[in-house]
């Protein structure tokens, strides 16, 4: 299946990539995704390690099935607000 995966603002500085259109076999997650785009590069996975995925604008857990043509969007986390 085709998937494409973005990376938001300094993640995407960091890493040297914006999209990327990566093919993975049947019933692949977001973990292996992360594992295609890291391709063993240390420093790209202690980046990734700091995001969180959303597949098709909902946030999702690693663990979450991708489908064909699923669009994943690494960003960091935002916290604030008021308080």
């Amino acid at each position: 299946m085709d998937v494409t995966a973005r990376f938001q603002g300094i993640i995407a500085d960091l890493i040297g990539l914006k999209v990327v259109q990566i093919q993975l076999p049947e019933q692949s997650t977001v973990a292996n995704l992360e594992q295609a785009v890291i391709g063993g590069d240390e420093d790209i996975a202690a980046i990734l390690k700091q995001t969180r995925p959303f597949i098709d604008g909902k946030q999702a857990e690693r663990s979450a099935p991708l489908h064909d043509g699923a669009e994943v969007i690494f960003m960091r986390p935002i916290a604030g607000g008021q308080g």
